[in-house]
């Protein structure tokens, strides 16, 4: 296991080259078998908290909310050492020897707990269906989501060259995707958005009207924040307020890459705008996306976000 991460930090081709094949999904070489096996029978408490999202879709963004909002937007007050449980997914293995995952982690935690995962609906574990702890999906413009992939993928400076834009575009649009489809991944989940448990949003809507969304989400997890409080959630969570905090971890923890970089390398703050797909897609691309937009999304309700 420690052989495939360095692989990946060598080079990150290896999420595609490499990658591990469960239940029809594909996930980076780096995710274990017996892990996923041991998330059907992972306990769920009703009081979990679980973010839920497709990769490069807006993750560390309503990561850093939700901590924000349990501390009324004091980024000072939150917990920042290096949590073992939100160093990845909850499908992840730990350094130093990948024996123990994220999932074992959390089971000797106590309650309440605060989780993250990017699987897709059909190998969330069971409970999660029957206890219905609250859950949030946030999703993306397919295009922004695929670009910002590719971005994520070449940042990491160990790679010996540039992985192609088509590579990844590709792969994207295909049944190898990582981590699953984005259709496929988002509608499973978009079934469940009108589950008295399951907050359902876009990154879009976070970008049109970030203190609406924060207001909707404090409401939705139960906790009361003042009006001084959301403005400091609305400042800290800002892309400049989270470049600040990120340097600021950098500085002030010896590992504190490990908690704004993956692997503590490939930052996870990119550009954190909208239509930044117009950089690498070529017309007949966005042709093909847009087509299968219009044709999965139809008659779903999801296609007024996206058609």
């Amino acid at each position: 296991m420690a052989e495939n991460i360095a692989k990946v930090l060598t080079d990150t081709r290896q999420v595609f080259d490499n990658a591990t094949e469960y239940d029809g999904v594909y996930f980076p070489p780096f995710i274990q078998r017996h892990v996923l096996d041991q998330l059907k029978t992972f306990e769920v408490r009703k009081d979990d908290l679980i973010l839920v999202t497709y990769p490069k879709c807006g993750t560390h963004w309503m990561m850093e909310i939700i901590l924000l909002i349990q501390q009324d937007g004091h980024v000072e007050k939150i917990k920042r050492e290096l949590d073992a449980a939100m160093q990845g997914d909850l499908c992840f293995s730990l350094p130093p020897d990948f024996k123990t995952s994220v999932a074992d982690v959390l089971a000797k935690r106590p309650s309440p707990r605060f989780y993250i995962t990017h699987l897709p609906l059909k190998l969330m574990p069971p409970e999660v269906w029957t206890k219905k702890p609250k859950l949030i999906y946030v999703t993306r413009n397919p295009k922004d989501a695929c670009s910002s992939f590719y971005r994520f993928l070449n940042a990491n400076p160990n790679n010996p060259e540039p992985i192609p834009w088509d590579m990844c575009f590709d792969r994207f649009l295909s049944e190898k995707a990582t981590f699953g489809n984005w259709f496929d991944h988002t509608l499973a989940y978009w079934e469940h958005r009108n589950d008295d448990n399951v907050f359902f949003l876009t990154f879009e809507e976070m970008k049109k009207d970030i203190r609406k969304v924060v207001k909707s989400l404090a409401q939705f997890v139960e906790v009361t924040i003042t009006p001084e409080g959301l403005e400091r959630i609305i400042e800290h969570s800002s892309l400049e307020g989270m470049r600040r905090t990120y340097a600021k971890i950098e500085e002030d923890y010896e590992y504190g890459k490990m908690l704004t970089r993956a692997f503590g390398q490939m930052p996870f703050i990119q550009k954190g705008v909208t239509g930044s797909w117009k950089a690498e897609f070529t017309e007949e691309q966005r042709e093909k996306v847009d087509k299968m937009v219009k044709e999965r999304l139809a008659g779903t309700g999801l296609d007024e976000h996206y058609n």
